[in-house]
C-alpha cells in the first residue's frame, strides 16, 4: 500500500514551510521571508531563510535548499516516503492509501490529455469566422484577446457533433471520449456536443492542468451558464475556477476574493485585481474555504447583490464557523443596487472596488445581521425581551459550531454585548450595521420554484436512478432550478447518491435544510403506486415547469427593459421577444402533451 503520487504535492500546498521549519528552527519574519539560524551548519548570524510563497528554506552558507519535506529527512533522518507520512501525522492531515495501479495512470493521464486536445478545438474555433458573435460578447464585455488568451477562452460551434467527431479521429477511444463530461451520448446510443454556441471558460486543476469546461450561451438557451459532468478528476465542490492563476496574488494580497462566477473572476483580473477565484455555479462550500484557508488567512466574499447572492453569503457565514481562528478570518462585501462584481468595476473602477474589499464586514457583524434578518427582527424599533431571548438562541447555535477556543469567547462576548445595547439609544450600538445600509436577507418564502424543486427531488428519493436522468433538454447533474437554494439541496442529493448510499434524506446533514427535508417527506406519499414509466412523465413535466419558470422570468425583463427605453422597441429585442415567446409557448405544449400520458 503506497499514498497516490500527488499526496505530497497536496502537503506542499497546505503546510507552510515556515510551520515545519519552526518546530527545530527559531525564526524571525523578515518581510515576506522569515529568517533563522542555519540547523545545518554552525553559525553565529543568521543566513538561513524560509519563504512560503515559493514553499522553500535556502542557506545561504552552507547552501542547503529544499522543500519541507526535504527538511524533515535531512533533520530527522528519515527516508522520502517516512517524512511525507510524518509530515501528515504531525499536521492531522488524513493519508489516503491506495494501490499503484500503472494501468490506472495511464487511463488519467489520457483523461488529462483528451481534455487538452478539447481546450485546443475550442480556442482555435474562437479566432474562425463561425465565432464573430462570440467575440463580440467578450469586446462587449470589455475582455482583450490578452485576456483571452490568457484564461484560454474558447467557442463551441452551434453543431451537435464537431467536436466528438474531433475527437475520436484524434484517435481517442469511444470510451474515453465518454469520460470527458463534454460528451453525451442520446437513447440511440449516438454521441453528441453538450456545449453548442457558447463561449467557452477552460477549468484547471492547481497544476493548471485542464479538468472541466464551462460555457456561456451567447443566445438565449438556458441555462445561461453549463459547467462539464463531474468525473474521475473533476470535483465542482472541490474546484475553484482561477485558482492557479490567483494563488500567487492571493499570497501577495494576504487575502482571497470569492466572487460568483467567471465572468466576474476574468473580469476583476482584467482590471489588476488578480487575487480572485470564483464558485462554478455551486453553493461554496466547506472544501472550498479549507483549500483557501490553506493558502491564505483571509477570504472576502463578493458575491452578487441580489437575493440569492445574500442566501449564499448567509450560507457560507455558518459552514464558516468551524474554520475560523484567531488569525484566519472570513468577511463580507456587499455591493449596492443588485450589482455583481464585473458590473461594479465597468461603473465604479477597480480602486473603489477595492475599497470595497478593504472595508469589509466582519463575520461577527454578518451574523449577527443574517440573525435578525432571519428572525424577522427591526432592530430600529423597540426589542422585546421575547424576541431578544430568541435572537441568543440563534446565536448561541451558531457559536457552539466555532471550534477555536478564542474565537468563541470573543464572539460570544460580542454578541452579548450587542444584545444588552440592542433596541437603546445607545449611539454607539446604533452604528452597528450602518454597513447593511440595504435588507441584506430576505427569507425565501414557500414558492413555486422551490415545491416544484422539492417535488423533483422527492421523486429522486422514490427513485433513485433518477439521480442520473438526463435527455436532449435536461441533465440533472448540470440543472440549475428555478431556486438556488434548491439547485444546493439538488446538488447534496446527488452527491450521495453518487456515494453509492440509498437514504438520501438521513444523509442529509445540513441544518439550513432540515424544514425542506420534512416537506420532502410529505411529497413522498403522492408517489406511492407510480411506477417508474409513470414517474419519469412526471419527473419530465416537473423539469419543463421549472424551466418554464425562468423563461417567465427572462421575458418579463425583456418587456421591462424595453418599457423602460422604448427606443430599443425597434432594434433586435422585437426578434428577441418573439424567439423567447415561441419557446415559451413550445415549452407549455410539451407540459399539456405530457400530462394527457
Amino acid at each position: 500500500m503506497i499514498f497516490p503520487k500527488e499526496f505530497p504535492e497536496k502537503l506542499r500546498s497546505i503546510i507552510l514551510a515556515s510551520e515545519v521549519v519552526g518546530k527545530k528552527v527559531k525564526l524571525k519574519q523578515r518581510g515576506k521571508e522569515f529568517q533563522g539560524l542555519c540547523p545545518f551548519h554552525n553559525e553565529k548570524s543568521p543566513s538561513f531563510t524560509v519563504n512560503d510563497q515559493k514553499g522553500f528554506y535556502h542557506c545561504f552558507g552552507c547552501a542547503a535548499h529544499g522543500d519541507i519535506i526535504s527538511f524533515v529527512m535531512k533533520v530527522d533522518g528519515l527516508d522520502y516516503k517516512d517524512a511525507v507520512t510524518k509530515l501528515a501525522n504531525d499536521f492531522s492531515i488524513e493519508i489516503p492509501q491506495v494501490k499503484f495501479n500503472q494501468a490506472e495512470e495511464n487511463k488519467l493521464e489520457r483523461d488529462y490529455l483528451i481534455l487538452e486536445k478539447a481546450a485546443n478545438f475550442f480556442e482555435k474555433n474562437l479566432y474562425e469566422d463561425q465565432a464573430i458573435e462570440a467575440r463580440n460578447y467578450l469586446k462587449k464585455r470589455r475582455l482583450s484577446s490578452t485576456i483571452a488568451k490568457k484564461f484560454r477562452l474558447g467557442f463551441a460551434p452551434n453543431s451537435f457533433e464537431t467536436l466528438a467527431n474531433f475527437l475520436l479521429k484524434e484517435g481517442f477511444s469511444e470510451l474515453e471520449v465518454s469520460r470527458t463530461g463534454i460528451i453525451g451520448k442520446n437513447d440511440r446510443g449516438k454521441f453528441y456536443d453538450k456545449f453548442r454556441h457558447r463561449v467557452i471558460f477552460p477549468i484547471t486543476d492547481k497544476k493548471n492542468r485542464i479538468i472541466a469546461f464551462g460555457g456561456r450561451t451567447i443566445g438565449d438557451d438556458l441555462p445561461k451558464y453549463l459547467n462539464s459532468s463531474e468525473t474521475e478528476i473533476f470535483k465542482k465542490n472541490q474546484t475553484l475556477y482561477n485558482f492557479f492563476n490567483a494563488r500567487k496574488a492571493i499570497f501577495d494580497k494576504g487575502f482571497a476574493i470569492v466572487v460568483e462566477g467567471y465572468m466576474d473572476a476574468i473580469a476583476m483580473d482584467s482590471s489588476g485585481i488578480e487575487n480572485v477565484v470564483a464558485g462554478l455555479g455551486t453553493a461554496l462550500g466547506l472544501e472550498h474555504l479549507k483549500e483557501l484557508f490553506y493558502t491564505t488567512d483571509k477570504i472576502v466574499i463578493c458575491l452578487d447583490g441580489d437575493s440569492a447572492g445574500i442566501r449564499a453569503a448567509k450560507r457560507v457565514s455558518e459552514i464558516a464557523l468551524p474554520l475560523i481562528t484567531a488569525k484566519k478570518n472570513l468577511s463580507f462585501a456587499f455591493l449596492p443596487n443588485q450589482m455583481d462584481p464585473d458590473d461594479f468595476v465597468k461603473t465604479f473602477g477597480a480602486k473603489e472596488l477595492e475599497n470595497l474589499f478593504n472595508a469589509a464586514i466582519p463575520l461577527s457583524e454578518s451574523l449577527f445581521e443574517f440573525a435578525l434578518q432571519e428572525l424577522g427582527i427591526d432592530k430600529s424599533k423597540k426589542i422585546s425581551a421575547e424576541n431578544k431571548a430568541r435572537l441568543e438562541v440563534n446565536l448561541n447555535a451558531k457559536i457552539s459550531t466555532i471550534n477555536d477556543a478564542a474565537s468563541k469567547k470573543h464572539f460570544s462576548r460580542f454578541f452579548n454585548e450587542l444584545l444588552f445595547f440592542l433596541g437603546s439609544s445607545n449611539k454607539n450600538h446604533k452604528k452597528l450595521s450602518d454597513n447593511f445600509a440595504r435588507k441584506i436577507y430576505a427569507k425565501p418564502a414557500q414558492n413555486i420554484a422551490e415545491n416544484l424543486a422539492k417535488n423533483i427531488l422527492a421523486l429522486i428519493v422514490k427513485f433513485p436512478e433518477l439521480a442520473s436522468f438526463s435527455d436532449d433538454m435536461f441533465d440533472i447533474t448540470q440543472l440549475q432550478f428555478s431556486s438556488d437554494r434548491m439547485t444546493a439541496l439538488k446538488d447534496e442529493f446527488l452527491h450521495v447518491t453518487e456515494e453509492g448510499k440509498t437514504d438520501i434524506l438521513t444523509e442529509i446533514k445540513n441544518p439550513e435544510f432540515d424544514s425542506d427535508i420534512a416537506d420532502i417527506k410529505n411529497m413522498l406519499a403522492r408517489f406511492e403506486g407510480n411506477d417508474l414509466d409513470s414517474a419519469l412523465v412526471n419527473f419530465r413535466i416537473l423539469l419543463l415547469k421549472d424551466l418554464l419558470l425562468q423563461v417567465e422570468v427572462q421575458h418579463k425583463e425583456t418587456l421591462r427593459y424595453i418599457d423602460e427605453d422604448p427606443t430599443h422597441r425597434n432594434a433586435i429585442n422585437e426578434q428577441k421577444i418573439n424567439e423567447i415567446t415561441y419557446y415559451r409557448d413550445s415549452l407549455q405544449s410539451k407540459i399539456m402533451a405530457l400530462g394527457k400520458d
